[in-house]
């Protein structure tokens, strides 16, 4: 049985819900075009919503990246300052340095050039066999007491004969060579070592200081102590 209640919801159902199959075709057609319509409606509504959606989350990822720009530019420039400031204080630095490094350079150079003038194990004799025995002969023996005699019987020839063979050939006499390997040899000592003049003198062959000191000043137009000043002003050596 049905009870009095579910016959007063049937009622109040139908009288709110009117039946569809009570309309005409015509009714019928315009409620499903106002559904059609609706429904258009509703689906229009959507798209609109997304699209909103779709620029909100666009504009949010803008903003996200410009402020990651701007931290990024931030930092950024805080580099350049620290950059700049570390360029600063090296150009300051070797401003300060430049005056010691520029003394520094003019001294190495200046050993340097000293260093190939005399670091020469013999002095330059010219390239001619027909005097290689004469040449080693002064090489081996300048630092003594010898001369054109001594050298014209090392290598059997007569005195007179080697002073024209040695003088055609090089424009110097046997004496004269002897002469400049001593005064390389000087040179050299007097550089390199602090030996007083008067040791020097004997070591390369001079028997008599004065005669060096005249040798050497008519070579070197100063004396042997005075070359030696110049050249190495910062020692002082007794002779």
């Amino acid at each position: 049985m049905v009870s009095s209640n579910e016959v007063l919801e049937q009622r109040n159902s139908q009288a709110i819900l009117p039946d569809i199959h009570n309309y005409d075709m015509s009714d019928r057609q315009q409620i499903c075009l106002a559904l059609q319509r609706t429904d258009t409606a509703l689906k229009s509504k959507m798209q609109e919503l997304l699209s909103e959606l779709s620029v909100s989350a666009t504009n949010e990822q803008l903003c996200a990246e410009k402020a990651s720009y701007q931290q990024t530019q931030t930092e950024l420039q805080k580099s350049l300052s620290l950059l700049q400031a570390t360029l600063d204080f090296t150009e300051e630095l070797l401003e300060a340095i430049a005056p010691r490094l520029e003394k520094h350079v003019a001294l190495k150079q200046r050993d340097l050039t000293q260093s190939q003038r005399v670091a020469q194990p013999q002095p330059f004799f010219p390239t001619c066999f027909q005097l290689k025995e004469v040449f080693d002969y002064i090489e081996a023996n300048y630092h003594q007491s010898i001369g054109l005699s001594d050298v014209a019987v090392a290598v059997g020839y007569s005195a007179a004969y080697l002073t024209n063979l040695v003088r055609r050939k090089t424009g110097k006499t046997v004496n004269d060579w002897i002469f400049e390997r001593r005064m390389l040899a000087a040179r050299t000592l007097l550089l390199e070592t602090n030996q007083p003049v008067n040791q020097i003198a004997c070591a390369i062959g001079y028997q008599y200081e004065g005669y060096f000191f005249r040798q050497f000043r008519q070579f070197h137009d100063t004396t042997p102590q005075a070359w030696r000043n110049t050249q190495r002003p910062d020692i002082s050596v007794n002779q």
